[in-house]
């Protein structure tokens, strides 16, 4: 799959390939100086274009991060969306 944003580019494409591996930084680096509240709850409930139409928490969750769960759960994502 590739790995672009659904959101006019604004999550990195690097974002959901370092989740794959663990990598933590560029989920930091995303979360960075952003204030919880409904835009960066939409930023990280955007789908990304994977096959399952995932969204960063999904992603974490399909690849067994749960340290990038938590921090995308205490930044905002929701838990509702689903992918697909």
């Amino acid at each position: 799959p590739t790995f672009a944003a659904a959101m006019s580019g604004a999550i990195s494409p690097t974002v959901p390939a370092d989740l794959r591996q663990g990598n933590l930084g560029s989920l930091r680096a995303l979360l960075a100086g952003r204030t919880r509240g409904p835009a960066l709850t939409a930023l990280l409930d955007a789908r990304l274009e994977t096959q399952g139409q995932d969204t960063l928490l999904t992603w974490a969750a399909k690849h067994g991060r749960a340290e990038a769960a938590r921090l995308l759960l205490e930044a905002g994502a929701s838990v509702g969306t689903t992918t697909g």
